[in-house]
């Protein structure tokens, strides 16, 4: 089934729909839960943001509460599972849906690398840069750092826009063939250099070959 993006009205809506089946009769602080949540965390981006000791603040108040947050930690935890892709032979169309699922989310722009070995099987994806909301800090020599260690034969850079633009820039044009130069280099084979959206992704390899065609 084709997982569907909610809207900020459907998320509130359905953020009350669990605060009133789950918490109908729960007090805090002498007030009901449905209206000291409305009143202080009156949407997901709020509650999102509550600490750790306001929640277990909150939690003290009646079981139930905890109960409550655990049920979210779970539905959290569901939009974070991806495939397994280590073990996989490379293929830009697997990899780029498998991306799309593990930065489901993701509100800072972070950098993952597959690395694969002379038959094109990935044999591992480790997470090498996070940075803020707009931009993350590359530095190719920590990734062919890693590429030696696993004794790689090739790699896919592959990267998250939240904004969800998938459209590279000139920077990302610019380290992908920088990239590709120091893999030449040292005989590691950049196979693509992605980037991932919302629900879509782009691939520099992809773009050459319908270039090219």
């Amino acid at each position: 089934m084709e997982e569907q993006k909610l809207t900020g009205f459907q998320a509130t809506s359905l953020y009350e729909r669990a605060i009133r089946c789950c918490l109908s009769d729960v007090e805090i602080h002498g007030i009901s839960a449905y209206r000291y949540l409305q009143l202080y965390y009156p949407d997901l981006i709020d509650l999102k943001q509550i600490s750790r000791n306001q929640r277990d603040e909150l939690c003290q108040c009646d079981q139930r509460i905890n109960q409550f947050f655990m049920a979210l930690d779970l539905g959290a935890a569901m939009v974070k599972v991806y495939p397994e892709i280590e073990g996989v032979a490379y293929s830009s169309v697997e990899l780029g849906q498998a991306m799309i699922a593990h930065f489901a989310g993701e509100e800072q722009e972070s950098v993952c690398v597959a690395f694969t070995d002379a038959q094109n099987n990935i044999i591992k994806l480790k997470t090498l840069f996070i940075g803020g909301r707009s931009e993350c800090v590359l530095y190719p020599d920590q990734i062919f750092k890693h590429a030696l260690r696993y004794s790689a034969s090739g790699l896919v850079m592959v990267h998250n826009h939240p904004s969800g633009n998938i459209k590279p820039s000139q920077q990302d044009l610019a380290f992908a063939k920088r990239l590709e130069r120091g893999g030449k280099l040292l005989g590691i084979q950049v196979l693509d250099f992605m980037i991932v959206g919302n629900d879509q992704y782009y691939s520099w390899r992809e773009q050459e070959l319908q270039a090219q065609s």
